[in-house]
């Protein structure tokens, strides 16, 4: 059965087009430097530490994000003066969220007022990136954040087991009809877990989700040579990228399965 941080990545990827950061919380920049390897990015450098320079393209449209995986992650709300659940530790005077989850490694996931903002000449930056690899300065497994989704708020939970379960009390606002579990200004505080991998309610400023780039190669290797010992990439060194294969390598958006 897949991990975790395997359903998690491969649900965003599916959903919205973009990798997810894992762990959630870790806190992502455009140009960061770093591994892309089984859907996770590792970050070692950044550009600005290469002295390559680049602007920032602007997202000024702000725009929620939600997924929940199908059909096993169950949301009530209860408002202030109803009975709870049976079973729930909230009381009738408190008012909340409960989330109950009933497939292993199920999500919860909403972003509130996300922006997406990205680098805004990639083309330059490939070729710095290409010269600098020819230089012996570049490494070709290297990839580079070139896209990123930013959130004002952001709610992610991941249940580890088949019954998990967290119960949220919102400790202002309680008057309000309806709650939305990624908005802080409701100020929730956890009642209740259980059986949960990740849990971030309503955390401010994170960085979800994101693109990645970095060196390609056009070059293909024959079946036989197709094993995990090696790779097309192999063949390409900073000595022949200046000679017989200057024209098999390029600059694109990288996929899981290219760094693994």
């Amino acid at each position: 059965m897949a991990s975790a941080q395997e359903q998690y990545t491969d649900e965003m990827k599916k959903k919205f087009g973009y990798y997810a950061t894992w762990n959630p919380g870790v806190p992502l920049k455009l140009g960061d430097i770093g591994i892309f390897k089984n859907n996770v990015f590792t970050r070692i450098s950044d550009l600005e530490s290469l002295q390559i320079t680049f602007e920032h393209r602007e997202d000024p449209t702000k725009t929620p994000l939600e997924h929940n995986s199908q059909g096993s992650v169950t949301v009530t709300t209860k408002v202030s003066g109803t009975i709870a659940p049976q079973g729930s530790v909230l009381t009738s005077a408190d008012a909340g969220i409960i989330v109950e989850f009933g497939k292993e490694n199920s999500t919860l996931f909403k972003a509130y007022n996300t922006t997406t903002p990205s680098i805004k000449d990639t083309i330059r930056l490939g070729n710095e990136v290409i010269k600098l690899f020819k230089e012996g300065v570049w490494n070709k497994n290297w990839a580079i954040i070139t896209e990123l989704v930013e959130a004002e708020n952001a709610t992610i939970i991941i249940s580890n087991t088949s019954n998990g379960k967290i119960e949220l009390k919102a400790n202002a606002n309680i008057d309000a009809p309806t709650f939305d579990i990624a908005d802080a200004k409701f100020d929730f505080s956890t009642q209740f877990s259980r059986g949960l991998e990740t849990k971030i309610v309503s955390a401010e400023n994170l960085t979800p989700l994101f693109k990645v780039m970095g060196m390609k190669t056009r070059l293909f290797l024959p079946p036989i040579f197709k094993t995990k010992a090696m790779k097309a990439f192999d063949l390409v060194t900073p000595a022949t990228a200046k000679a017989e294969h200057k024209d098999d390598i390029y600059f694109g958006y990288i996929s899981e399965d290219e760094r693994e």
